[in-house]
């Protein structure tokens, strides 16, 4: 099974670089009146595995997936009820001919690194022999408030943005192998990040003994600076996936892609948990900048297709990021 793109279409992914020179609101305004293309490829005989797929973003995506012809798409959800719900909802929105059985709903806490590692015993026994073509790993918090996970005594959004997502990539990963056996394009392996996050890289406490845990002190938490510091640290994620684990797109030992993609500003519930005074300012951001979580989605799909151009490389836009 083959994500069937070739370079011609790859090609057609690209849009319009982003002017230089705009601060930050200018570039949600700018994203905002130029979403990113709207891939129509082919998923058939694909396995697409995704996080947070039941609102946002992941919801939008999975619909996508499921309309392109994917052959299963396994919605990783909190509680499975809300997974249920989402998987009627997207059966409403593809329409008539879609199969429900194409469309499964998976338990998966990211607050529980047990969990996590029960979820993809659980998702290597649904996708089999066959792998995973594509695996989202989408699921994040943007906390208001300090507060920590007690069942692990990690700061919420390093516990789900950054730890259960690692860990969960080091799971999927044989998975992704095994999906990409006798491909001529790679698996991929998608982390959803900021382009904002270039703005706190002097925000890391890189002279601390240890870097993580100096981070997990209620001192160093600051709603905005450290959600984007948990994205920061989702590309030290990717390229220490590719340190460590030698993943090569075109190494016979590892066919597997691995890219962080940013979905531009764009409206969903991330926001729901931040002080009123904040929420405000998102709101109006929102009306100014925003995207649809529709368009959003697009980028997602897009780093999907990207092949072995993309290993390594951070997918904003419809372009790279330098």
């Amino acid at each position: 099974m083959s994500i069937p793109i070739g370079s011609h279409e790859r090609d057609q992914l690209f849009g319009t670089k982003t002017p230089p020179g705009l601060g930050s609101v200018q570039t949600m305004r700018w994203g905002a009146k130029n979403p990113p293309n709207d891939p129509q490829v082919s998923f058939s005989g694909m396995n697409v595995m995704l996080t947070g797929a039941n609102s946002g973003i992941g919801y939008e995506a999975a619909v996508k997936f499921v309309k392109l012809g994917a052959s299963k798409v396994i919605l990783a959800v909190r509680t499975l009820e809300k997974g249920h719900a989402a998987k009627r909802n997207i059966q409403i929105s593809v329409g008539e001919g879609c199969k429900c059985d194409r469309i499964i709903a998976m338990q998966l806490d990211m607050d529980d690194f047990g969990s996590v590692k029960r979820f993809a015993t659980s998702l290597e026994e649904e996708v089999g022999a066959d792998g995973l073509q594509v695996a989202i790993l989408n699921a994040g918090v943007a906390p208001g408030t300090y507060s920590v996970v007690k069942k692990t005594g990690w700061e919420s959004a390093l516990q789900v943005n950054v730890l259960s997502t690692a860990l969960l990539a080091i799971c999927v990963l044989p998975l992704l192998k095994l999906g990409s056996e006798g491909n001529v394009h790679p698996a991929q392996l998608i982390l959803t990040g900021s382009a904002e996050c270039v703005s706190v890289t002097e925000d890391i406490p890189i002279d601390a003994p240890n870097v993580l845990e100096a981070l997990n002190e209620p001192k160093s938490f600051y709603s905005r600076s450290s959600y984007l510091i948990t994205k920061l640290l989702v590309v030290y994620v990717m390229q220490g996936l590719i340190d460590d684990y030698l993943v090569a797109p075109l190494d016979p030992q590892y066919h597997v892609a691995i890219s962080v993609v940013c979905p531009g500003y764009t409206v969903t519930n991330l926001t729901r948990d931040l002080p009123w005074p904040q929420k405000i300012a998102m709101m109006l951001l929102n009306i100014y900048g925003g995207r649809s979580a529709e368009e959003g989605s697009r980028s997602l799909l897009s780093a999907s297709l990207l092949g072995a151009a993309g290993h390594g490389k951070f997918w904003t836009n419809d372009n790279f990021l330098e």
